[in-house]
């Protein structure tokens, strides 16, 4: 079960806000400027079309001259809706500081949440995905086990059209990133991937023979040497240029946070992407 570091939490929360579309802006009484498409004539922005978006936002006028697909977004006053996805699966507990980790960073988020106002829902993703009631992610967080491999794939009820999606997991997935934004990604107003490795998951260091076992998917025998290190590494290069590539124009992106790195390291990433920012 993932310990996560209430302190390092409690810390935190005082001096940062929630902030996963920085072109947002308060408004007050728990309102904001919503990012998605609404129903005044108050230009907001542009963003790139995506497969599953509306093609009647699509502005023809930008495709006749760049040939470029974007979605010609207007002001929408919502209450603010948040939907964490957190992977469960058996990686993300390859050690129990990486669980760990994850877990803090996924109270963090929710607690950014809670604080702020926004309507927050938790999704836990393990053989299936389970919804969790506002309120109770605590001990539901508390109590997850992480096992089994594709609760990220399951069918997912009643998320919020235009809603602010965020992506707690290790990103390891045998489908890759483009499958798993085009499925957790449809009809959201942004959505982001707080990507969780170890230092050994970026750069491994093995060598020799060895029997490695893949926590989803069995053992094998395999000696690992230079050659299959660099093969590792430019396969790991293109997993992540895809995940960039899938994110690119839904938010903020990818933010990478390595488990030696410590917690801190991973707070000036989230500030730095503008998934949170200093409190006023």
């Amino acid at each position: 079960m993932p310990t996560w570091n209430h302190r390092s939490v409690a810390e935190a929360a005082t001096r940062l806000r929630l902030a996963v579309d920085p072109r947002r802006q308060r408004q007050g009484n728990g309102y904001r400027l919503g990012s998605g498409a609404g129903n005044s004539l108050e230009f907001h922005d542009y963003r790139s079309y995506v497969s599953g978006d509306d093609p009647r936002l699509i502005d023809w006028g930008v495709y006749a001259r760049s040939d470029q697909l974007v979605l010609r977004r207007h002001r929408q006053e919502i209450s603010p809706r948040l939907e964490v996805f957190y992977d469960a699966s058996a990686s993300m507990a390859l050690t129990a500081e990486k669980e760990s980790f994850a877990a803090t960073l996924c109270a963090l988020i929710l607690s950014l949440a809670q604080q702020d106002g926004t309507r927050a829902s938790l999704w836990l993703c393990d053989n299936y995905a389970k919804p969790i009631r506002s309120g109770q992610w605590i001990p539901a967080l508390q109590q997850q086990q992480s096992s089994g491999t594709a609760g990220l794939l399951s069918t997912f009820s009643e998320l919020g059209h235009g809603s602010e999606r965020i992506l707690i997991t290790d990103g390891l997935y045998s489908q890759g990133g483009p499958a798993l934004v085009k499925h957790i990604g449809h009809g959201a107003g942004t959505l982001c991937c707080i990507q969780v490795l170890t230092q050994s998951e970026i750069q491994p260091q093995y060598s020799g023979g060895k029997r490695l076992e893949d926590v989803e998917g069995g053992f094998r025998e395999i000696v690992i040497d230079d050659r299959m290190l660099d093969r590792y590494q430019q396969r790991f290069s293109r997993h992540q240029a895809a995940w960039q590539e899938a994110l690119r124009g839904r938010g903020v992106g990818l933010i990478t946070c390595v488990v030696e790195e410590g917690f801190q390291t991973a707070l000036k990433n989230l500030l730095k992407a503008g998934v949170v920012s200093n409190a006023q």
